[in-house]
């Protein structure tokens, strides 16, 4: 029963200290990692289709209050745009602003740089293994 405590204890502890990291590196244009998660994912939605909060909430497993949040934060920031669906006017949509166009790799390459701090020093087997159990045990959880 302790292995498996001190198990969620780490994993718990991995999840703050990458969130810590991104925060870190996302200062810079003052972001946080979830702003930036948010970012990268209409970023690759654009011009596909409409894409609404819920969209963003289901995508990132998020509760409606924190994407509320960050996306408050973001249009504050003038990041993006917010306006009607034309689908569906219960909906707002959530628009990209030109801010975020010149941001676009520097952005895609945040997670980048925190994949490839965390894997630093394992092998290639070892990193395959690492991305097996970490599926397996989200499979589990969910």
């Amino acid at each position: 029963m302790a292995n498996q405590n001190r198990n969620v204890r780490m994993i718990c502890q991995l999840g703050n200290s990458l969130v810590k990291y991104r925060n870190q590196k996302a200062e810079s244009f003052g972001l946080t990692s979830a702003q930036i998660d948010v970012l990268v994912f209409l970023l690759k939605k654009q011009g596909c289709e409409e894409i609404n909060q819920l969209d963003v909430q289901n995508h990132l497993m998020l509760t409606n209050p924190t994407v509320t949040g960050i996306v408050r934060r973001l249009e504050e920031k003038g990041f993006i745009s917010r306006g009607k669906s034309i689908r569906d006017a219960r909906y707002n949509c959530v628009y990209l602003t030109d801010k975020v166009i010149g941001l676009e790799d520097v952005l895609q390459s945040n997670a980048a740089v925190a994949e490839k701090q965390l894997l630093q020093g394992m092998s290639g087997p070892e990193r395959e293994e690492f991305s097996r159990l970490l599926k397996l045990a989200l499979s589990n959880i969910e």
